[in-house]
């Protein structure tokens, strides 16, 4: 057995590299029992800055493989103890063998069942000598680069599967956390139904009882009292509204928006007639979702665009529908109100944000609603606007395929 050094190159094994292979401190091991031809070769590895050492016999270069763990072995085929075929199979069922590279080197088993038998047991390439000394040397860092690519992308997938796997983590404790808190919500909710009920029910009583008795700074009193009752009453309903979205089954099918956009005109009939709205609709397509869900969309929609009308014009609200190249439908909703002014647009769809005062009704909810609605359905939800003309409210939907 014979390894040479290399003073201006220490020796470093592969273990100690972990998978990143430098073609100017690779270690490689030159098999073959014939002195000259692994001579000539070394000398010709060794200038080209690559740290070789040598074994004559099968059993020894086991024994140095084993030892200095090189990162490529170039291996003869036929030698005095152990055929070079079956010594490449004994290093590739050892551990330390899998990720090696293993090159059979051959001036007489030349044929094609030759080179098969060595690729097919576990060798990286199998070369023909007399080999040209610039075409091994290349060769050798072809195969070098090659198998540090590998390495250096097995260290990214794992490394991306423990980022993924720390992800998943915290996607379920993300998940739990919002689950509770939901369900705080709605149960907080429920809860408070019972003692408001109680409170609005005695204010009727006392109004009754007072009729006529208080003065006008009482009566304002009073009439405040009732007014936070009735707005409380609607925050809880929204609350419960929100929260029990969620535990709601959505029921993904074929859906006709006109049928949900009939089902919610229907529901804001008497808000429709009392603001004289004019709603106009494009013919809507059948589309991916849940058809009671979907119309509550566009009852909070339409019924924003009634209580955020302009006073000196008339209500007109016009709903359209447009399909994109990938099949994906868009649907406007698009009236002209009071319109929202450009620094609101990215805060509009956050749960209890309100734009105007207490003369408005409303808490706040409707379009968190309607975008918890459309992101459950695979759907995104904006909005475009220029305040005193006008909004718009667009959200996509999956179309059914034919």
């Amino acid at each position: 057995m014979n390894r040479p050094s290399s003073p201006e190159k220490p020796f470093r094994s592969r273990g100690d590299r972990e998978g990143k292979i430098s073609l100017s401190t690779a270690v490689l091991v030159n098999v073959d029992d014939h002195e000259a031809a692994r001579y000539a070769r070394t000398r010709v590895l060794q200038q080209a800055g690559f740290l070789v050492h040598e074994a004559a016999t099968g059993v020894s270069a086991m024994q140095l493989i084993a030892e200095v763990r090189p990162d490529l072995v170039l291996l003869d085929v036929h030698l005095p103890d152990v055929n070079g075929i079956e010594v490449c199979r004994r290093i590739r069922a050892r551990d330390e063998g899998t990720g090696m590279i293993i090159l059979q080197v051959s001036a007489s088993a030349v044929s094609a069942p030759h080179a098969t038998a060595a690729l097919n047991i576990g060798a990286d390439g199998y070369l023909i000598e007399p080999v040209d000394p610039d075409v091994l040397v290349a060769t050798v860092r072809a195969f070098l680069r090659l198998r540090a690519a590998e390495r250096a992308l097995s260290v990214a997938n794992t490394e991306l599967s423990e980022k993924n796997a720390a992800l998943n983590t915290l996607n379920k404790a993300l998940r739990r956390s919002n689950e509770d808190l939901e369900h705080f919500a709605y149960v907080a909710s429920h809860d408070l139904q019972e003692p408001l009920r109680n409170i609005t029910t005695h204010l009727q009583l006392l109004e009754r009882i007072t009729t006529g008795r208080f003065d006008d700074s009482e009566r304002h009193l009073f009439d405040v009292v009732v007014k936070s009752a009735q707005r409380m009453s609607l925050l809880i309903h929204d609350v419960l509204a929100y929260s029990g979205l969620g535990k709601q089954v959505m029921e993904s099918q074929p859906v006709d928006l006109k049928e949900s956009l009939d089902w919610a005109m229907q529901n804001l009939s008497e808000g429709i007639s009392e603001a004289e709205a004019t709603i106009v609709a494009d013919k809507l397509p059948v589309v991916r979702g849940d058809r009671v869900q979907l119309g509550q969309v566009f009852q909070n929609l339409i019924g924003n665009s009634i209580k955020y009308r302009s006073h000196d014009r008339a209500l007109r609200v016009e709903i359209s529908a447009r399909q994109d190249d990938a099949g994906e439908w868009t649907i406007r909703v698009a009236d002209n109100g009071m319109g929202i002014a450009e620094q609101f647009l990215p805060d509009i769809f956050l749960p209890f944000k309100r734009l105007h005062g207490f003369d408005i009704p409303g808490n706040g909810i409707g379009l968190t609603l309607c975008r918890r609605i459309i992101e459950a359905q695979n759907g995104r939800i904006w909005a475009e606007s220029v305040e005193g003309e006008g909004a718009a409210f667009l959200f996509t939907l999956e179309s059914v395929a034919d």
